[in-house]
């Protein structure tokens, strides 16, 4: 019998990568011994386990799971296959439908549902064989309530990380960064851990660099982000420096947030954001001083509808009355 303690993973519906890896080990064991009744549920269940994409937490975790999902599913599906998936939202109204035979039952299907308003679903499945469907809604999330479970750190935390941008300079920062893994876990060291650092708008990487060495292993550069490949993360506090330099101006910067987890179990995790005082409250006009010609004498910003509201008052109308408010978009995908 297998037992998953806790070793500060964050909270999440999702099992840990071990878990993935240990029931996918036992469904391999299920096909080897012929033993089809005994690892049918244990299919269902790492069927149930899989993200939006089709894959786990991990990329090991993946790589085994879907191994085992593929050969256990060869071994108990029919060589005649014909099913017909219907998804209604009443008896008389079908938003999407799929037919599995022999000559597509390979292939990836999917559709898309946007709806308007509330709904209830209804699947039916008819025919003879086995497929997969899977049901998954993206939804947007207000962005202060993430900003602010990013700055809280839960007890199940598994590191602890500190951040501190130095930017008393017009043209360049520096970032600082510390971590280490939480005591009382039972973890005295990490595999590869990932440090995912957001930059501040209009910022990048220095020329320079950050120096690789036992502890960073690779350095990545993306577009507002740079990822450290770390070895390993333990108990003791390792910090690695981070120059920065301007490319362009921004005015009003929003906060970026920096991510360490382990490679090997994502869920173990940590965020933090940070930000420039005095770059996210420094207006545009601060920016572009007397060559911006929509900045008043008070430094204010000027939008061109205003400007041109107040020329055209007397004779131009706008109306609005053929425009909706867009409050939430959401998609439904079908996958099998």
């Amino acid at each position: 019998m297998w037992f998953s303690l806790d070793d500060g993973l964050s909270s999440s519906w999702q099992p840990r990568s071990s878990d993935i890896e240990m029931a996918s080990y036992v469904l391999l064991s299920h096909y080897k011994l012929n033993s089809i009744p005994e690892g049918l549920n244990l299919m269902k269940w790492l069927s149930q386990q899989r993200n939006h994409r089709g894959g786990f937490g991990s990329t090991q975790d993946t790589v085994v799971a879907l191994q085992a999902l593929s050969m256990f599913a060869a071994r108990i599906g029919s060589h005649d296959t014909d099913v017909t998936i219907r998804v209604d939202i009443d008896p008389s109204t079908t938003v999407a439908s799929f037919q599995i035979n022999n000559e597509n039952y390979l292939l990836h299907q999917s559709q898309q549902i946007t709806p308007e308003e509330s709904l209830i679903l209804q699947v039916t499945a008819e025919g003879r064989g086995l497929a997969l469907f899977q049901l998954n809604v993206f939804y947007n999330v207000r962005n202060k309530e993430m900003r602010r479970r990013r700055r809280e750190a839960g007890e199940q935390e598994a590191f602890e990380l500190y951040v501190k941008l130095v930017d008393s300079e017009v043209n360049s920062a520096h970032l600082y960064i510390c971590t280490r893994l939480v005591y009382g876990l039972g973890l005295s060291a990490t595999g590869m851990a990932i440090m995912e650092v957001g930059l501040l708008s209009g910022f990048s990487l220095s020329p320079v660099g950050i120096e690789t060495n036992d502890v960073v292993k690779k350095v990545e550069t993306q577009l507002g982000k740079v990822i450290l490949y770390l070895d390993s993360v333990t108990t003791l506090e390792m910090c690695v420096q981070i120059p920065l330099i301007i490319e362009y101006k921004v005015a009003k910067v929003q906060e970026a947030t920096v991510v360490i987890y382990d490679y090997y179990e994502p869920r173990r995790r940590m965020a933090r954001a940070y930000t420039s005082q005095w770059r996210s409250s420094i207006s545009s006009c601060s920016l572009c001083g007397d060559s911006c010609s929509q900045c008043n004498v008070n430094g204010d910003f000027i939008p061109d509808e205003a400007i041109f509201n107040a020329s055209n008052r007397n004779s131009v109308h706008f109306s609005l009355s053929g425009f909706l408010p867009i409050l939430l978009l959401l998609f439904i995908i079908f996958e099998l």
